[in-house]
């Protein structure tokens, strides 16, 4: 790694730890060189302000989030078992992301733009990834036959469905664990669209 793309590391990761427990406006870019081990000097050399290193952060974290989903897809050998590692690795991600996830809600509402592009890109390509899994199945035969327009749809529809159950509602099971749901829902998906001669083997 580059020296240029260490210093970033260490600033990225510092300012992640101030982001997550103080949020964006209370901490400072004295918090971050700070938390960084660098100078402020530095700092502004590679960020102009506060708002870059947290849209930065924010990238990172969403890059990073994707390559261990595309990681846990790519063990997996049936699209079935590609669904669960989907969801199984989205959740864990969340959870382990959960404040900083909060506050980029909140920021986003900001009216930050940079950030909801990011986000619109992330929710593409979690759309996207599903698209994969969906055709890698109709491939195999596990899945019956769909059109590109049904794909399209069913990808769409199964993102918001699963993102529904991360973020779950205000009138929910007093117990609810989403995980224990997301089984039902990868089973029902399946189900719907399911090759039935392939469950009849």
């Amino acid at each position: 790694m580059l020296k240029d793309e260490l210093i970033i590391r260490d600033i990225l990761e510092g300012a992640k730890r101030l982001f997550s427990h103080h949020g964006l406006k209370k901490t400072t870019m004295e918090d971050i060189a700070e938390a960084a081990g660098k100078g402020k000097s530095t700092l502004y050399y590679y960020f102009p302000s506060k708002n870059e290193i947290f849209e930065a952060v924010v990238d990172d974290e969403m890059k990073s989030h994707i390559q261990k989903v595309r990681k846990a897809i790519n063990s997996a050998t049936t699209a079935k078992e590609k669904l669960k590692a989907f969801l199984g690795t989205n959740l864990s991600s969340i959870i382990g992301y959960h404040n900083l996830s909060k506050i980029v809600r909140e920021e986003i509402f900001d009216g930050m733009k940079k950030l909801h592009e990011l986000k619109q890109r992330y929710d593409q390509t979690q759309v996207d990834m599903m698209k994969e899994i969906i055709i890698g199945g109709v491939q195999s035969g596990e899945f019956r036959e769909l059109s590109p327009e049904m794909i399209e749809k069913c990808s769409f529809a199964s993102i918001a469905a699963f993102r529904g159950l991360s973020f779950p509602l205000s009138v929910s099971l007093c117990d609810f664990k989403s995980e224990e749901y997301f089984d039902v829902l990868v089973d029902i998906l399946v189900d719907g669209i399911g090759n039935r001669i392939a469950r009849s083997r």
